[in-house]
């Protein structure tokens, strides 16, 4: 996923378009309940993400903000690390870019 040159990511033609199209690719296999969670979660990311399409925050605190089951998260999380959209580290959730 190419990312705005320094630009704040919700500028990004990503915020918009790509949302849609990466939560239908990613999600549509899975059910209509981890596919609206996998929506709030890339809505969420969009608006809190760097620049660079990285995420400071821990899962516990992705769950409280957007209010959403612990267990829901993980799976979208899982869901989205397997299509390789992006990757975890300790305390991070950044973007794989194309």
């Amino acid at each position: 996923m190419k990312l705005s040159d320094g630009s704040n990511i919700q500028s990004s033609p990503f915020a918009e378009q790509r949302v849609e199209e990466m939560c239908k690719e990613c999600f549509s296999s899975e059910s209509d309940r981890v596919t609206e969670i996998g929506e709030k979660f890339i809505e969420y990311f969009v608006k809190n993400a760097s620049s660079d399409g990285v995420l400071f925050k821990t899962i516990k605190e992705i769950t409280q903000d957007i209010n959403i089951p612990h267990q829901s998260l993980s799976k979208v999380l899982k869901v989205l690390e397997d299509k390789k959209v992006i990757y975890r580290r300790n305390g991070i959730i950044g973007l794989w870019k194309e």
